[in-house]
């Protein structure tokens, strides 16, 4: 008997393996659809109590009106882009020609002004010093990047249409798929397995509101920001900086650029407003909201919880921003009850 358990668990095994190797290439849809149906349960079960629907269109309705949610701001943001690069090659070619002249508040600046004005005029006013920093006039790097990009946004794509047919079918069947999980962690690592598996998907829940919503709230209050500074596509930025806030450090790269810009149009008190507002919303936001959310939730320290999402980000891409904080929730509560066998 021995031998044959043996040999059943390295057939099951082999078995799993296999299957990983057949669907490594839809990992991460299955993992974006398993994270979203988690944080979406709740509305899931409020919609099939307060309707007539059956299981099938309970998952139908929730999986439309995830697609709307996820395919519109998508596609608004690919065809904005794609508008942005055109509009960005031609004032490149412009650029390459003319020169960038310098702005009339770079003189101004106490005790460096000279200075500036004169290695702004030698390397950027001038299209030969130019050069260094845009490249030659055939702009092959632009049609590069623009090929890339478009390769990386039908890639995600696709990974958005597996995610959304196979969240159809956990919104259909989860609470089946729940209960045998449950049963099996359970049965393989006893009593505690249960207790790990409630724990995890708590963790994923409280890490989709603690970095999507307090992303989106980010991104809504520095976009109100632009606005105010009067920033080009104040909108999209919004959006683009709501996206970065939910990678840690991510989203100054967006509203430095726009103070960057606001300082080259000559605007500096708008320049410094946006970069002092943005810091300002971030360190708000990060450090007291977005820990306050996902460690009490978990009942996981700000230091593991940012562990858990850089780690997590860096090992699984945005996948691992909910991932991680879900492993470092089932280490401490491993830890916790080791530490606490070994007290008795």
């Amino acid at each position: 008997m021995p031998v044959q358990n043996n040999l059943k668990t390295y057939f099951s095994l082999f078995i799993l393996a296999s299957a990983v190797w057949l669907m490594h290439g839809f990992i991460p849809a299955l993992l974006w659809a398993l994270v979203i149906a988690i944080a979406t349960w709740p509305l899931r079960m409020t919609l099939a109590r307060k309707t007539r629907l059956k299981d099938t269109g309970v998952a139908a309705a929730m999986t439309i009106a995830v697609a709307v949610l996820l395919f519109f701001p998508i596609i608004y943001a690919l065809i904005l882009a794609a508008s942005d690069l055109g509009a960005l090659t031609v004032w490149i070619k412009t650029a390459q020609q003319t020169g960038i002249a310098a702005p009339e508040w770079l003189n101004s600046l106490p005790q460096i002004g000279d200075q500036a004005v004169k290695w702004w005029s030698a390397n950027l006013s001038d299209p030969n010093g130019l050069s260094v920093f845009l490249g030659n006039p055939d702009n092959a790097w632009v049609k590069t990047l623009a090929q890339n990009l478009g390769v990386e946004a039908a890639h995600r794509l696709v990974t958005l249409v597996f995610t959304i047919v196979t969240l159809f079918f956990l919104y259909k069947q989860g609470e089946e798929l729940s209960n045998k999980t449950l049963a099996l962690l359970d049965k393989l690592i006893g009593e505690s397995g249960r207790r790990y598996g409630v724990q995890a998907a708590t963790a994923i829940g409280a890490t989709v509101n603690g970095v999507v919503l307090v992303g989106l709230a980010e991104g809504l209050l520095i976009g109100l920001g632009y606005w105010v500074a009067d920033a080009p596509h104040a909108a999209i930025l919004g959006i683009s900086t709501g996206a970065l806030a939910m990678i840690p450090f991510a989203a100054p790269l967006i509203f430095s650029g726009v103070s960057l810009v606001l300082m080259i149009q000559g605007n500096m008190i708008a320049a410094v407003g946006v970069f002092v507002f943005g810091m300002l919303v971030l360190a708000i936001g990060d450090h007291v909201v977005r820990p306050k959310i996902i460690g009490t939730s978990v009942e996981l320290p700000f230091l593991w919880v940012l562990f858990g999402i850089l780690g997590g980000v860096e090992v699984f891409g945005l996948i691992g921003l909910f991932i991680g904080p879900a492993v470092m929730a089932l280490v401490v509560m491993m830890w916790n009850d080791m530490t606490a066998e070994n007290q008795t």
